[in-house]
């Protein structure tokens, strides 16, 4: 079956393909834009995946994150999302973390991984995962804003030193540079809409936060494919 599963992919890459099996990745962050960031991965091919997150399906996560469904509320999100990549292919190593990320978690268990997709919503541990990543050289990507927008074609891929119209950009830049993090170093993925609606409670509609969970894992993989083919040479 997974031959089958892996047959377009091939068609489209080529021996590329090969390539990404050797790939590890850590996925932080299993909600509006995390959540599907492992199954795109799973169905492309990754055998090695970490995914991490310290919370439970909630039925108001139903509107747009699109790995969950009634049956799953008040489960682990990690666990759930195992539970679904081992339904896409068996062929698969992925563990799960029910936990947040602060200052009392063990970094380490990144050390062996590629690449780190960090789609958490809180600064705090945003600032911490980066500060780790860079200091140990694991290339890393950060979502920043997808609440309150609708129109998933205004996403990008930048430099956060770069990035402007972004309200959790623009406090995620100060507190980075704060602790002395040059922004040119991390990449992230932002939206050049500007926000629809400015509340305390953040709106969110399926259609943003997924496209920039899928484009997250474009970069990373069409970025892996390309260091490992400039290493080779």
């Amino acid at each position: 079956m997974d031959n089958l599963i892996d047959t377009r992919s091939k068609l489209l890459l080529g021996d590329d393909f090969e390539l990404i099996k050797n790939f590890k990745i850590v996925v932080i962050g299993l909600g509006g834009v995390g959540s599907i960031v492992p199954l795109s991965l799973a169905r492309s091919g990754v055998k090695e995946l970490l995914i991490i997150d310290g919370d439970k399906v909630d039925e108001t996560n139903l509107n747009r994150q699109m790995a969950y469904f009634k049956k799953d509320i008040g489960l682990f999100k990690s666990e759930v999302l195992k539970e679904r990549i081992l339904d896409i292919t068996d062929d698969v190593n992925v563990n799960e973390i029910h936990s947040f990320i602060d200052d009392k978690f063990d970094f380490s268990v990144f050390d062996k991984f590629d690449y780190i997709i960090d789609c958490i919503d809180d600064l705090n541990a945003k600032v911490l995962l980066t500060k780790y990543a860079i200091d140990k050289n694991i290339p890393l990507i950060v979502s920043t804003g997808t609440g309150n927008r609708l129109d998933p074609s205004k996403l990008m891929v930048m430099r956060l030193d770069k990035t402007s119209g972004d309200p959790l950009a623009k406090k995620f830049r100060y507190l980075l540079r704060h602790k002395g993090i040059d922004l040119k170093k991390i990449n992230v993925v932002a939206s050049l809409e500007e926000p629809i609606v400015k509340d305390k409670v953040v709106s969110s509609m399926t259609f943003v936060p997924n496209a920039c969970g899928l484009l997250m894992s474009s970069f990373v993989l069409r970025e892996l494919l390309r260091r490992y083919k400039d290493e080779v040479r």
